[in-house]
C-alpha cells in the first residue's frame, strides 16, 4: 500500500519527485494494476500480434496493421487513466471486483483525446508540408529541407503542453477537449521547462527498457527485410515455413511485455499533471491574498 501522505495528487513536486512517485506508485501496486488491466493487456497483445505477423508476411498492409494497434492501444491507455482516477478520487488503488473492467466514461474520453490529437497533428502536418513545398520550390532543396526541420522542432516545442492538457482531459470531468486546450495551454506553456524533464526522462526509461524487450521482434523483422530482398532478386525465401506462426507468437508476447512498459509512463505525467494544477492554485490564492 502506498504511503498516502506521499503519493497524494495534487502537491507541488520537483520533476524528479514527479517521477519518483509515480514510479513507486506504479511499481508498489503492479499486482493490482494487473489484476485490473490484463484483459485489456491481452487484447492489445493480440493486436500486435496480427498487425505484427501481416507487417511480416504482407508489407503493404503495414497502415492497417497499425490502425488495428493504435485502436487496441487506446483501450488499453484508457485503462490506465481509469485507475489513475481512482487513485485522485480516493488516495489509493483497489483490488478490482471483477476479471473485465471498462470505464466506458474514461474510455471515451480517451478516445476523443486521441482522435482530436490526430487533427490537431494532420493539420500540422499539412502545415510544414505546405512550408518545405514553398521553400523548395521558390529557394532550393537544402533551404526546403533546413525549413522543414525548423518547423518541425517548433512544431515540438508549441505541442508538447498537449501531454499536460489531454491528461487533465481526460481526468476532469465537464469540460471539452478544445475548451480544455483553450484553457490548459497558457498553463502548459508556462511550465514548459518542468513538463519537458518529466517527459525526457520518463521517456527515456520505457524507451531503453522497450528496445530490451522488443528485441526478438527487431531481429525477426530484419530477416524477413533481408529475405524479401533476396526474393526480389531472384533467390528463394530462406524464411522457414513456420515464420507465421513464429511472428504471430513473439508478437503476442512482445505486445503484452510492452503494455506494462509503456503504460508506466502514464505514472509520471499523473504526478506532473497534478503538480502543475497545485502551482496554480498556490499561485492564485496568493494573488488573492494581496489583493
Amino acid at each position: 500500500m502506498e504511503n498516502q501522505k506521499d503519493d497524494i495528487l495534487m502537491k507541488e513536486r520537483s520533476s524528479r519527485a514527479c517521477i519518483s512517485a509515480g514510479y513507486r506508485l506504479y511499481t508498489g501496486n503492479f499486482k493490482r494494476i494487473f489484476r485490473y488491466s490484463w484483459v485489456a493487456a491481452l487484447i492489445y497483445a493480440v493486436a500486435c500480434s496480427i498487425g505484427g505477423t501481416f507487417m511480416v508476411l504482407r508489407p503493404q498492409t503495414t497502415l492497417l496493421a497499425l490502425v488495428i494497434v493504435i485502436i487496441a492501444e487506446a483501450l488499453f491507455t484508457a485503462y490506465g487513466f481509469a485507475i489513475l482516477k481512482q487513485h485522485q478520487q480516493t488516495g489509493t488503488i483497489n483490488w478490482p471486483t471483477k476479471w473485465f473492467n471498462l470505464d466506458t466514461h474514461i474510455f471515451v474520453r480517451t478516445l476523443k483525446a486521441c482522435l482530436n490529437q490526430l487533427v490537431i497533428y494532420i493539420l500540422v502536418g499539412v502545415l510544414i508540408g505546405g512550408i518545405g513545398y514553398v521553400a523548395i520550390k521558390y529557394l532550393s532543396l537544402y533551404t526546403g529541407l533546413a525549413c522543414i526541420g525548423a518547423a518541425c522542432l517548433l512544431v515540438i516545442i508549441l505541442l508538447l503542453p498537449l501531454v499536460y492538457i489531454v491528461t487533465r482531459y481526460i481526468l476532469t470531468d465537464g469540460i471539452g477537449f478544445w475548451r480544455q486546450l483553450s484553457i490548459g495551454y497558457p498553463v502548459g506553456m508556462r511550465h514548459w521547462g518542468f513538463i519537458f524533464i518529466v517527459i525526457l526522462i520518463a521517456t527515456l526509461i520505457v524507451l531503453a527498457i522497450s528496445t530490451f524487450t522488443a528485441l526478438p521482434a527487431t531481429i525477426l523483422s530484419l530477416a524477413n527485410v533481408q529475405a524479401t530482398k533476396s526474393m526480389m532478386m531472384g533467390d528463394p525465401n530462406g524464411m522457414p515455413s513456420y515464420v507465421g506462426w513464429l511472428a504471430a507468437a513473439t508478437y503476442l508476447l512482445i505486445g503484452f511485455i510492452q503494455a506494462y512498459v509503456q503504460l508506466s509512463l502514464l505514472f509520471p505525467v499523473y504526478y506532473m499533471y497534478g503538480s502543475i494544477d497545485a502551482q496554480e492554485k498556490a499561485k492564485q490564492d496568493f494573488n488573492k491574498n494581496q489583493q
